[in-house]
Parts: C-alpha cells; sequence; structure tokens
C-alpha cells in the first residue's frame, strides 16, 4: 500500500507577486476609471504595462480580478477603520465610534479604487466571492459595533434604555450614508468636515447617557 503524498502550491516568487500586484493596480484603477463592465482585460494589460496573455496566467479572467482588487481594497479598508483598535486608543466608546466614522470617510475619499468598486453594480457583486467579502465585511462591523454599544452600556457611556442591535443599525446607516455620499456628492457633499461633525453630535447626543 503505497503512503499518500500530500502536494502543496507554492509561494508565489516577489516577481510573480510584483506581476500581481502590479496587474491588480492596474485593474482597480480601470475599474474606478470606467467601471467594470465597460473594462476590458486588453485595458488592464495594457495599464499594467505586460502581454495580455501574462494577465490570463495568473487570472483566469476578469471576475477573478475583480475579487482579487476588491479583497484587497477592503482588507486595507477594514484594517484602517478597525473599531477595536480605535476603541482601545480613545477608552471612550463614544470617540471611538466617531473616529472609525472620520477615519472610514477620509479613506473612501482619498482612495478612488474603493469609492469606484463600492459603485459596482449589485448585480455583479451577487453571486461572486467579492460580494461574499463585502458582505462579511459589513458583518464584521455590525457584530462590533454592537458589541461596542453594548460595553458603552454596561459601562453607563451609554443610555441604559438602547436597544444595542438597533443603536448598532443606526450607526452602521449613518456610516454608509456618508460613504455613499462620498460616491455622489450631486444631493449632499461630505466633503465640509462640518458636516460630519454636526452628524457626529446629532449621533452621540443619542447614544449618550444625560449626566444626573
Amino acid at each position: 500500500m503505497h503512503e499518500s503524498i500530500e502536494i502543496s502550491t507554492p509561494a508565489l516568487t516577489p516577481r510573480r507577486e510584483r506581476t500581481r500586484r502590479r496587474i491588480l493596480d492596474a485593474a482597480g484603477q480601470c475599474f474606478a476609471a470606467r467601471g467594470y463592465a465597460k473594462t476590458t482585460v486588453e485595458e488592464i494589460a495594457s495599464r499594467a504595462g505586460v502581454s495580455k496573455a501574462l494577465v490570463y496566467h495568473h487570472f483566469s479572467g476578469k471576475e477573478e480580478i475583480l475579487d482579487a482588487v476588491l479583497e484587497r481594497t477592503l482588507d486595507a479598508w477594514s484594517h484602517a477603520t478597525r473599531l477595536e483598535a480605535m476603541l482601545a486608543d480613545s477608552g471612550s466608546v463614544l470617540e471611538g465610534i466617531a473616529q472609525m466614522l472620520r477615519t472610514s470617510l477620509a479613506y473612501a475619499r482619498e482612495h478612488p479604487v474603493l469609492r469606484g468598486l463600492l459603485e459596482l453594480d449589485m448585480r455583479v457583486l451577487a453571486d461572486s466571492d467579492a460580494g461574499r467579502s463585502m458582505r462579511s465585511q459589513m458583518t464584521e462591523l455590525r457584530a462590533s459595533l454592537r458589541a461596542a454599544v453594548a460595553a458603552g452600556i454596561a459601562s453607563g457611556e451609554l443610555r441604559e434604555d438602547l436597544d444595542a442591535e438597533r443603536a448598532a443599525e443606526i450607526i452602521l446607516i449613518t456610516h454608509l450614508a456618508f460613504v455613499q455620499h462620498v460616491l455622489d456628492p450631486e444631493w449632499v457633499d461630505v466633503s465640509d468636515d462640518r458636516l460630519l461633525d454636526a452628524g457626529l453630535d446629532i449621533l452621540v447626543q443619542g447614544l449618550q447617557r444625560s449626566p444626573r
């Protein structure tokens, strides 16, 4: 009887990793500028300065490229706006949530690739790895917000009559609404930091426990 041999996939070499990263950088720029539907693999290859064949050597097609770009972008966004780290830094639930909202909005303003990806037609994302990754990120943020609100109620910083789950949903909706208006400033211009200050003030007043 022969012993089974486990075959592992070798790690990417530095050169292959650099090429892959260059393709993903180019794809992100194309998706942000032209949208997913209008972007072709030829355009991605041209912007990356590589052949179309080399793109297909690394990726099976445009959908896999989108999945990789979105996963990388969402991971970077999530890392930059990690609520638990901001709560630990501030020592306050309200200040940590406010810092997360400010940082997230600033990140969305400064990263056109993120803005372009968030504008993708949900039908493109619905059954893709990219869509599942996005839903997973929102689920994690929702859970972090719910835990933070519950901790704030327990510590006496937040109102004791709050429903932690619904309060977390309101914060998440506020967060997504501000990011959405970065994408579409026609109706509301969120480039004015005073608007964010006013929104945070209203949110804090609704969550904060009044002094006795």
